[in-house]
Protein backbone atom coordinates (compact mmCIF):
# COMPACT_ATOMS: atom_id res chain seq x y z
CA UNK A 1 0.00 0.00 0.00
CA UNK A 2 1.09 3.56 -0.62
CA UNK A 3 0.61 6.37 1.91
CA UNK A 4 1.53 10.04 1.71
CA UNK A 5 3.25 11.93 4.51
CA UNK A 6 2.89 15.69 4.88
CA UNK A 7 5.78 17.47 6.60
CA UNK A 8 5.37 20.65 8.63
CA UNK A 9 7.65 22.79 10.82
CA UNK A 10 10.68 20.89 12.16
CA UNK A 11 9.73 17.78 10.17
CA UNK A 12 9.88 19.81 6.98
CA UNK A 13 13.25 21.26 8.01
CA UNK A 14 14.71 17.81 8.62
CA UNK A 15 13.33 16.11 5.50
CA UNK A 16 13.65 19.19 3.26
CA UNK A 17 10.33 18.18 1.71
CA UNK A 18 6.70 19.21 2.01
CA UNK A 19 5.38 15.73 1.32
CA UNK A 20 6.50 12.29 0.32
CA UNK A 21 4.95 8.93 -0.56
CA UNK A 22 6.00 5.61 0.91
CA UNK A 23 5.10 2.03 0.16
CA UNK A 24 4.50 0.04 3.32
CA UNK A 25 3.80 -3.65 3.66
CA UNK A 26 1.85 -3.59 6.93
CA UNK A 27 -1.42 -1.85 7.73
CA UNK A 28 -0.30 -0.27 11.00
CA UNK A 29 1.48 3.00 11.54
CA UNK A 30 4.59 1.33 13.00
CA UNK A 31 5.60 0.08 9.56
CA UNK A 32 5.68 3.66 8.31
CA UNK A 33 7.48 4.94 11.39
CA UNK A 34 10.24 2.37 10.92
CA UNK A 35 10.81 3.64 7.37
CA UNK A 36 10.84 7.27 8.52
CA UNK A 37 13.27 6.53 11.37
CA UNK A 38 15.68 4.79 8.99
CA UNK A 39 15.55 7.55 6.39
CA UNK A 40 15.52 10.67 8.59
CA UNK A 41 16.64 11.86 12.02
CA UNK A 42 13.06 11.93 13.32
CA UNK A 43 13.01 9.25 16.00
CA UNK A 44 13.95 11.54 18.90
CA UNK A 45 11.19 13.97 17.92
CA UNK A 46 8.39 11.44 17.36
CA UNK A 47 9.23 8.45 19.54
CA UNK A 48 9.03 8.07 23.34
CA UNK A 49 11.68 5.39 23.86
CA UNK A 50 10.81 4.78 27.51
CA UNK A 51 7.12 4.06 26.87
CA UNK A 52 7.57 2.65 23.34
CA UNK A 53 4.90 4.94 21.96
CA UNK A 54 4.58 8.15 20.01
CA UNK A 55 5.41 11.18 22.19
CA UNK A 56 2.32 12.54 23.90
CA UNK A 57 2.96 16.03 22.47
CA UNK A 58 2.87 14.82 18.85
CA UNK A 59 -0.47 15.07 17.08
CA UNK A 60 -1.21 12.44 14.45
CA UNK A 61 -3.52 13.42 11.61
CA UNK A 62 -4.79 10.82 9.14
CA UNK A 63 -6.95 12.06 6.27
CA UNK A 64 -7.60 15.35 8.10
CA UNK A 65 -8.79 13.60 11.28
CA UNK A 66 -6.92 13.69 14.57
CA UNK A 67 -5.97 10.29 15.96
CA UNK A 68 -5.87 10.07 19.75
CA UNK A 69 -4.21 6.66 20.09
CA UNK A 70 -0.43 6.87 20.68
CA UNK A 71 0.42 3.17 20.21
CA UNK A 72 1.37 2.92 16.51
CA UNK A 73 0.60 -0.80 16.46
CA UNK A 74 -3.05 0.04 17.12
CA UNK A 75 -3.33 2.74 14.44
CA UNK A 76 -4.46 1.29 11.12
CA UNK A 77 -3.55 2.92 7.84
CA UNK A 78 -4.98 2.19 4.42
CA UNK A 79 -3.81 2.54 0.86
CA UNK A 80 -4.00 6.17 -0.18
CA UNK A 81 -4.06 7.63 3.34
CA UNK A 82 -2.48 11.03 3.97
CA UNK A 83 -0.66 11.25 7.30
CA UNK A 84 0.90 14.15 9.19
CA UNK A 85 2.72 14.40 12.51
CA UNK A 86 2.36 17.81 14.14
CA UNK A 87 4.40 19.38 16.90
CA UNK A 88 2.71 21.64 19.46
CA UNK A 89 2.26 25.20 18.26
CA UNK A 90 4.28 27.78 20.18
CA UNK A 91 4.78 31.46 19.88
CA UNK A 92 3.66 34.68 21.33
Amino acid sequence: MIVEILYFAEFKDITRKEKEKFEISDSNLMALLNILFEKYELKSIIWDEKNQKIHSLISIIINNQAIHEKDPLLIDVSDGDTIAFLLPVSGG
